[in-house]
């Protein structure tokens, strides 16, 4: 036996300008509609401003013939909140709850795969933008012994978040410090 399930979700857009959020975030409801999500109502906020961005939400009342396709709403949509309205209560076969659980376990591990894998890129990135960044300021220092300050502006970089790097690159003995100023150690 099959129960209507119904449903009040938020949706949120964070961008700008504003009349492109409002836009965006309306144009996103008719896409669900068009995809023939049966939404009973929507309650569109206006946005506010948040930083340089707007922020903006509407909240839907959605029925569902099943719950995995309430839980493929959920995974398509990322819903800041959802809230079952009806039924009081929900019976389902374990079958049907077997279902459910593989698709979210399913989806859990292409999320984590997904995590891993921007992870691992970003370390690697991440390294080679600081081998990068060593590789010019030894080129930097090369050409004679440079002040903090004179580093910082050469390179681009503030004063406070050049001082890790050089603080790495002088335990690393690539460089020392020498009356005030940064000289490139030699290597034989």
């Amino acid at each position: 036996m099959s129960q209507q399930i119904r449903c009040r979700a938020i949706i949120e857009m964070l961008g700008a300008p504003k009349e492109y959020i409002d836009q965006t975030l309306r144009e996103y409801v008719k896409k669900l509609k068009d995809e023939g999500k049966s939404i009973v109502s929507e309650r569109y906020e206006e946005a506010i401003p948040q930083d340089k961005l707007f922020s903006n939400f509407v909240e839907l009342e959605l029925a569902f013939e099943k719950p995995a396709e309430l839980l493929s709403f959920c995974f398509e949509s990322m819903p800041s909140s959802v809230e079952i309205v009806e039924p009081e209560a929900l019976a389902m076969a374990s079958h049907d709850l077997t279902g459910l659980l593989c698709d979210l376990q399913a989806r859990l591990h292409e999320v984590d795969m997904v995590y891993k894998t921007l992870n691992a890129k970003y370390a690697a990135l991440n390294a080679n933008a600081t081998n990068v960044f060593f590789n010019f300021v030894k080129q930097v220092l090369a050409a004679g012994p440079k002040t903090h300050e004179e580093l910082s502006k050469i390179v681009g970089v503030e004063e406070k978040e050049l001082l890790p790097f050089l603080k790495e690159m002088m335990k690393n003995n690539a460089i020392r410090a020498e009356d005030g100023k940064f000289v490139l150690v030699l290597k034989a």
